[in-house]
């Protein structure tokens, strides 16, 4: 998986914008009278003028909006609740794991909404070498301790979101579930739901938040145009979504992943 983590950073802001930077610099070392001199400082303004679009709060957010749209689901009943994880914290020295930021929303999410009559699962595996439980324990643990819920299904051995869909496809067919609530992200939504939908499971969308809450007052007016960390960290998050929905979209769904 890091080889896979690897190739998305490199199509991703800021990797590209601060290729053509350096690529521009490589360019300007040549002779004053070549051909690659004179496309130095065009590259240079047009590597600059993406890195600062892709990192303001007003593109972060339009790229958003296009993302944030879902099919309409089906009008089945659910039988079952999945919450998906979203990574974890992990102390290098201790080794101690807990679940991340994303993944507790999704958990409080589907806690605060989600029917409470109907059995839980939680589903992610180990994604980088030297993790040690899988996400899907980390969430049960917390539904368990924090909320008193049992968790009915836990999909250990997911790395991506299409082995999400297949591997819980599997247990929850076996079960005899067709029909499920799903939940996680939002700007996650659209892809989640399409993959599972393809592995057999008809998916009632309950997404953590909105793309109403991308601009928050204090990034309106000039602010919107600034360059902020957060506003870049979106775009990469926004970025990658748009990319991987695409890929699922014209790759076959991985075999049911039972070794972890």
């Amino acid at each position: 998986m890091e080889a896979h983590t690897t190739l998305a950073a490199l199509v991703m802001p800021p990797f590209l914008p601060l290729l053509g930077l350096l690529l521009a610099f490589v360019l300007w070392c040549f002779p004053a009278a070549s051909p690659f001199a004179k496309l130095s400082l065009p590259l240079a303004i047009l590597s600059f003028a993406v890195l600062w679009v892709c990192a303001t709060p007003a593109f972060s957010s339009w790229l958003g909006e296009r993302l944030d749209r879902i099919s309409p689901a089906p009008e089945a009943v659910p039988q079952a609740v999945v919450i998906l994880g979203g990574g974890r914290y992990r102390d290098e020295n201790s080794g101690n794991e807990r679940v991340s930021a994303t993944s507790l929303e999704r958990v409080v999410r589907a806690m605060e909404k989600a029917p409470r009559q109907l059995p839980l699962m939680v589903s992610g595996g180990r994604v980088y070498e030297g993790e040690r439980a899988p996400e899907a324990e980390l969430m049960a643990g917390v539904i368990q301790e924090l909320f008193q819920r049992p968790v009915t299904w836990r999909e250990n051995c997911s790395r991506t979101t299409a082995e999400n869909a297949v591997n819980s496809a599997a247990l929850l067919h076996g079960s005899g579930v067709e029909s499920v609530v799903l939940v996680t992200h939002w700007w996650h939504m659209p892809r989640a739901a399409e993959v599972f939908a393809r592995s057999g499971l008809q998916v009632q969308p309950l997404p953590v938040g909105t793309s109403a809450e991308l601009l928050p007052r204090a990034q309106s007016g000039l602010l919107r145009w600034l360059p902020s960390a957060p506003a870049l960290l979106r775009t990469q998050v926004y970025w990658r979504e748009w990319l991987a929905r695409r890929w699922y979209h014209w790759t076959a769904l991985p075999p049911v992943r039972s070794s972890c």
